[in-house]
């Protein structure tokens, strides 16, 4: 699975507009630090789209752990990073206000890697109820 290229990456324009719209000024330090890793991610991927996806058999069983810090990282496309970013950009300046930017950021780092992890556990629950191993 490769991104797919359009040319003009639409999806990036509109979240730059986005950024702008509310001021660089204006985003926490940990909502904008997220915005940015994620837009530079997706501008130099450190792997390719398919080598960066979930999967028991890749992380467990071939050890290659590094997975569960990129999936969260990596988008298929412009897109796919407008609509997470665009959501990441409102519910990061209110709960990073709440929370406070240190309290945030772990909550960020833990359900990140946590979440990747809960799929890798129903992933292995369902082949296994299913009898796939694949």
């Amino acid at each position: 699975m490769q991104r797919r290229s359009r040319g003009i990456n639409t999806g990036l324009i509109l979240l730059l507009s986005q950024i702008f719209h509310v001021g660089i000024n204006n985003i926490p330090p940990v909502t904008l630090a997220t915005l940015a890793l994620n837009i530079w991610f997706f501008l130099n991927p450190q792997k390719p789209l398919y080598s960066s996806c979930l999967s028991v058999e890749k992380c467990y069983q071939q050890k290659d752990w590094q997975r569960l810090l990129l999936s969260p990282l990596h988008h298929a496309d412009d897109w796919h990073l407008y609509f997470n970013m665009a959501s990441m950009l409102w519910k990061g300046i209110n709960l990073e206000r709440r929370l406070g930017s240190r309290w945030f950021a772990y909550v960020i780092t833990a359900f990140s890697v946590l979440t990747g992890v809960v799929y890798l556990l129903l992933q292995f629950a369902v082949a296994e109820f299913m009898d796939e191993p694949d």
